[in-house]
């Protein structure tokens, strides 16, 4: 018997732009470390971020842009299908893809506000803030690689293209 490829989540239009316009910012500003732009890249992402959320936050419940967690038995029957090579298709981000992109938000946030932070007067030269802030870009450059994974993981166990989901509703 032959596994049937599962429906791909529908993402909205949204959540598309912002995902990808996230992405970029992020990308453009691990190789772009100083300076204004660095910054204003920084604030544009962390603003997108919290657009996101509120998006979520204000989706209907079942929806592929609603961001209800999902219950710790959800997500250890998650884990159980993964370790059986199983993946029960979502709306939008499975258990353990709603953690992950609540991590990355979060180091996103987190960046925005360790930047913002250094050019107050207060904290301004600060080396711990420094340190911080080049502490939360390596995590944030760490989950990457694993959100990316998890993006392949789940596409090959679902057999449908989750990147492309993410590019056009269909």
């Amino acid at each position: 018997m032959t596994k049937q490829p599962v429906p791909a989540p529908t993402w909205a239009l949204p959540v598309r732009l912002i995902h990808w316009s996230v992405a970029a910012l992020v990308l453009v500003n691990l190789f772009n470390e100083t300076g204004k732009l660095h910054r204003s890249l920084g604030y544009v992402a962390a603003g997108l971020v919290v657009l996101r959320l509120v998006y979520g936050l204000l989706s209907a419940a079942g929806s592929s842009a609603s961001l209800r967690p999902p219950s710790f038995s959800q997500m250890w029957a998650h884990v159980r299908e993964l370790m059986r090579g199983e993946a029960t298709p979502h709306a939008g981000h499975n258990p353990l893809g709603y953690w992950m992109a609540l991590a990355l938000w979060a180091l996103i946030l987190a960046l925005g506000g360790t930047g913002w932070m250094m050019g107050l007067d207060e904290y301004w030269g600060e080396e711990w803030l420094m340190a911080l802030h080049e502490q939360l870009a390596f995590v944030l450059q760490a989950c990457i690689p694993l959100h990316l994974a998890g993006v392949v993981l789940m596409s090959r166990l679902q057999r449908v293209s989750l990147v492309r989901a993410m590019i056009r509703p269909h």
